[in-house]
């Protein structure tokens, strides 16, 4: 491929810009590092033809890259000090056992991270979400070197490359848009409140109809001010019980944890919120349907705007709904996205609507101390679901609450911040049983009021949410109590 010729004309341009001029004519992908190539500097070239590997060589003007091709992929990466190839623990005998890929989800126009992107080899039920900054890491058996990994994210094209040129290097992933046709805009009209309804009478068959289990990372945090109380990290096992079945609970065992606390417990804590695994469990939409997908209330709702997108080259409704006007208290707004050939719900975003926040502190404050006033800002929700041997299962949730807080009598408030996520790594099937009495966490604790030990060695083989450039920082800055839990094998 590195030999194909092409033909650029005479310009100046960026690099990311004659990049994508190559991959537009030969259809190859390049797949680097942008901490090792700047993407926005300017380049003046000469119109000519040439081979791909001269114009690299040309545009990046650094003696010490290399190029790897795989399929249609071409990996640039700067080898190893000791000159191996960035694959060379591969071909290794099978130790170790795993290997580890690392990158960034970016928009390919503006260059912005994509949070909650999925990542994954769907079809072993296996991956992670993106953080915040649009990263990942994934950790991976070596028998999947061979294996192609996917990046998806509702209205852009999905991304499949080699595992094998992955491994060893962080790289950028670049989604681009998927657009759809006008003519299907046009033509089309989908009643939104109709498609709703039949995403509801296929529940049990769009939905696993027997447990599983899903490995997964949870965490959860509350900030003051922008600076951490509390961060909390878990790895755990969840039963999850058969969406046809809502009188069956799911389950949770705990097999890795640590809480990262920046206040003395012998303090007077102003607030708890409530969070938790319980929380996980609930916000489950399809499995316990909240009001403005329960066919009691749904009739509260207006449902509009059912627009057409696409996520792994598959048309997707997005439905928008809120609160009809004569309906007052809090209730839901947001999107719902729905399969369009499934007609499963597959992704919701959605918040409290801002005009009745304060009715609901309830649901969201415990352990209330009473000279203090709180008054809530904002609560939003994000879930998502992946298709995995024939069914949806849960893949990523989170949720976010701001809200201010102030002492009675007092003129200033403090700002105070809190999220829970969870995102699955493994999909597990057959041979699926409860866990048993002493296995269980209980589902109503708070993970920042439980002590365990430390443990100095901790995440292991387990693929966790990568913490943020921005959180790293401020847990980093905070004189903290570091306290972890280990499940005994």
């Amino acid at each position: 491929m590195l030999d194909e010729e092409v033909t650029l004309q005479r310009q100046t341009s960026t690099v990311y810009s004659l990049l994508n001029q190559i991959s537009r004519q030969t259809g190859c992908f390049f797949v680097y590092d942008s901490e090792l190539i700047d993407n926005h500097r300017r380049v003046s070239i000469r119109r000519n033809r040439k081979d791909i590997r001269t114009f690299l060589q040309e545009i990046l003007n650094d003696e010490s890259l290399s190029f790897l091709t795989i399929q249609n992929h071409i990996l640039i990466y700067r080898p190893l000090p000791e000159g191996e190839s960035p694959l060379a623990n591969v071909d290794k005998p099978a130790v170790p056992s795993s290997f580890t890929v690392r990158g960034r989800v970016l928009d390919q126009v503006s260059g912005a991270p994509m949070p909650y992107a999925s990542v994954g080899i769907p079809e072993r039920g296996m991956g992670i979400s993106t953080n915040q900054d649009g990263f990942f890491q994934l950790r991976l058996p070596l028998s999947l070197i061979e294996e192609n990994l996917q990046v998806s994210y509702l209205g852009y094209k999905s991304q499949k490359l080699p595992l094998r040129l992955l491994d060893g290097n962080q790289v950028d992933i670049m989604m681009e848009t998927d657009y759809i046709s006008m003519q299907e805009v046009i033509i089309r009209y989908y009643d939104p409140k109709t498609i709703i309804r039949e995403a509801l009478e296929r529940r049990e068959e769009n939905y696993s109809p027997e447990p599983v289990y899903l490995l997964s990372f949870y965490r959860e945090g509350v900030q003051r001010n922008n600076k951490f109380l509390n961060y909390s990290e878990a790895v755990f096992r969840m039963y999850k019980s058969p969406y046809n079945a809502p009188l069956v609970s799911d389950q949770v065992m705990l097999l890795k944890a640590r809480n990262i606390t920046n206040i003395d417990r012998s303090d007077t804590l102003v607030l708890k919120l409530k969070a938790g695994v319980q929380s996980v469990i609930e916000l489950d939409i399809m499995k316990n349907l909240p009001d403005f997908l329960d066919p009691e209330f749904i009739d509260e709702y207006e449902f509009t705007n059912a627009d057409l997108l696409f996520r792994n080259g598959r048309g997707v409704f997005a439905v928008e709904f809120r609160q009809k006007e004569n309906v007052r208290g809090p209730l839901f707004m947001g999107i719902i996205y729905i399969d369009q050939e499934h007609m499963a719900v597959i992704e919701a975003d959605f918040e409290i609507n801002p005009r009745y926040l304060n009715q609901a502190q309830h649901r969201f404050v415990t352990k209330r101390n009473p000279n203090y006033v709180s008054n809530i800002e904002q609560a939003s929700y994000t879930i998502n679901y992946q298709y995995y041997n024939g069914r949806y299962h849960l893949n990523h949730l989170r949720g976010e609450l701001k809200l201010k807080f102030r002492r009675k009598g007092q003129l200033f408030s403090n700002n105070y911040s809190a999220f829970i996520e969870m995102a699955v790594g493994l999909i597990e099937e057959g041979n699926v049983s409860r866990f048993g009495r002493r296995e269980v966490l209980q589902p109503n604790i708070i993970f920042t009021d439980q002590g365990y030990q430390y443990d100095e060695t901790f995440w292991g083989e387990y693929n966790i949410i990568t913490p943020e450039a921005s959180i790293n920082e401020a847990l980093s800055r905070i004189s903290s109590r570091i306290e972890s839990f280990v499940a005994e094998d």
